[in-house]
């Protein structure tokens, strides 16, 4: 007959179990602090799906036939750095799109002829996004260029005065791409072509390689590329990828969805209704996918506009999710440009994770060494790094 145990021999049983239990759970996290080689199936999945070489060929671009037109891009290319096409001839779309600054600049507020009232966009890989501006109401890249000739406090000129340039100044290159006279063809016709040709060559402006990508493609198995992130940069990303769910909305090549969420950013003055106020403009413009100047087959082409919510409450102060490529080296941060630090971002993030108008963010149980790590990793999405490890 089999002795029953005592309460104090069952006691340490169950003590000893809790320490194997916690063992295991705490094992995944030590290992990952230590050594970063057995990432899960998930992770590693997830990983390389954020790698550069993954990127496919742009789409096409069925509002603009001359999207991938290389004289297009050429002509394109002069417009947008030609400061003649604003009022006080100091103004291209260069000033605050500066290819040194990631394609946007250090500055609070886009500065043209006057200040805007949001911090300017980076323009790198907008031929895979849907929707431009912060607020998204543009639907198509041509549409987005145009946008800014004609904002009084940006180039702070109207589609005559385009004409006119284009007339005096490219005529030749624009007969050759839209084979005809900008001189005797509609004014809007002009002004639409116009930003089809800046469309063209801002599809071109492409992301580099990073230290990031580097290492995604050595995984799996190739402990050659262990090294290529420091063990800060691999929590970082474990965290990325993980706990903090950064993937939900900073995900594919570019690191983005392109779509629009609440990000908890304070706000200073009036609240910004972002993307909640942009479904009328989409509607009014003649220059939309679906306008009069687009070349998109309205039966075939335009499923995202076709079936878009237009839900305004919904998408009252929500923005569209940028890409963190090179984003540590283009501070400031958010649309208000409200954080001057990568640090700031995530300090707030985890600040108003949970809350009404964060509720899509999950930092809210991360530590301050998570908080660390975490900026240490998007410093790998800088082509600028690639030195430091190199």
């Amino acid at each position: 007959m089999r002795a029953e145990p005592s309460a104090s021999s069952r006691a340490i049983w169950l003590l000893l179990a809790a320490i194997c239990l916690c063992a295991v759970l705490s094992n995944r996290s030590n290992a990952a602090e230590t050594e970063f080689t057995d990432w899960t199936p998930r992770e590693l999945a997830l990983i390389q799906s954020l790698s550069l070489s993954q990127l496919p060929p742009p789409p096409l671009s069925p509002s603009n036939r001359f999207a991938d037109n290389p004289s297009a891009a050429s002509l394109g290319r002069a417009i947008f750095n030609d400061a003649r096409f604003s009022a006080n001839g100091k103004v291209s779309c260069a000033t605050c799109h500066r290819q040194d600054y990631g394609f946007t600049d250090d500055l609070p507020r886009g500065l043209g002829i006057g200040v805007a009232n949001r911090r300017t966009m980076p323009i790198v890989a907008m031929a895979y996004q849907k929707w431009f501006f912060w607020d998204g109401r543009a639907d198509s890249l041509w549409s987005q260029t145009l946008g800014p000739l004609e904002n009084p406090v940006e180039h702070g000129i109207d589609r005559h005065q385009v004409q006119q340039l284009v007339s005096l100044h490219y005529s030749a290159p624009y007969r050759q791409v839209f084979e005809g006279d900008p001189t005797s063809q509609p004014v809007n016709q002009v002004f639409a072509n116009t930003g089809k040709a800046l469309a063209a060559h801002v599809r071109t402006l492409m992301p580099q390689t990073t230290r990031f990508d580097y290492y995604a493609d050595t995984l799996p198995g190739q402990t050659n590329g262990t090294d290529i992130l420091t063990r800060s940069e691999k929590r970082g990303l474990w965290l990325f990828v993980g706990q903090a769910k950064c993937v939900n909305c900073h995900n594919g090549p570019m690191l983005t969805n392109g779509e629009f969420h609440h990000s908890g950013t304070p706000a200073s003055g009036e609240p910004d209704p972002g993307r909640g106020a942009a479904f009328d403009a989409l509607e009014a413009t003649e220059f939309g996918f679906f306008g009069k100047w687009s070349d998109a087959d309205p039966d075939v082409d335009g499923d995202h506009i076709r079936f878009l919510d237009r839900d305004t409450h919904k998408y009252a102060g929500t923005f569209k999710t940028p890409s963190l490529r090179g984003v540590a080296d283009r501070p400031p941060y958010m649309h208000t440009a409200t954080f001057t630090t990568l640090a700031q971002v995530l300090n707030n993030y985890r600040t108003v994770s949970g809350s009404p108008l964060a509720d899509e963010i999950f930092h809210g149980g991360l530590s301050d060494r998570d908080l660390i790590d975490l900026e240490a990793f998007l410093g790998t999405l800088s082509s600028n790094s690639n030195q430091i490890h190199n």
